[in-house]
């Protein structure tokens, strides 16, 4: 094989997988929207406002509870925030309600730790810049 036939078809396979880091982005960003969607009738959203006040700064033109746009869909950073969010809801909801909810976020996160492009370290710090945000929150 000649080297400029291997470099385009290197070239080809890159773009391919380049074109499907968003789609897999913007389907996990889906899925966990939907998940927002069926909880939302089922908690007390004041409970959770500090988490939300947090989680909305980094949506774009819309909130959490309805994210919308290719923007937001297409973002890493806001399949972090839903599952951030719903995490945090998860922990201070009784452990028996929103079974199935919490295995479709266990799916959800397990697909995008596959294909994610951060490091345990930047999670961590995401989590517990949240974290003090909701304690700063509920102290003022």
């Amino acid at each position: 094989m000649s080297t400029p036939f291997i470099a385009k078809s290197l070239e080809r396979q890159h773009l391919k997988s380049a074109r499907k880091y968003p789609l897999l982005i913007s389907d996990i960003n889906i899925e966990l929207n939907k998940i927002h969607l069926q909880i939302t009738d089922q908690i007390e959203h004041s409970k959770y406002e500090a988490a939300t006040a947090f989680v909305n700064q980094y949506i774009a033109h819309t909130s959490i509870w309805k994210v919308k746009f290719v923007c937001n869909f297409e973002n890493p950073e806001v399949v972090l925030m839903q599952i951030f969010h719903l995490n945090h809801i998860f922990k201070n909801e009784p452990a028996d309600h929103f079974s199935a909810e919490r295995e479709l976020l266990n799916l959800q996160w397990q697909k995008f730790l596959d294909v994610m492009l951060y490091t345990e370290q930047q999670i961590q710090q995401r989590e517990q810049k949240m974290l003090h945000y909701i304690q700063n929150y509920e102290s003022q």
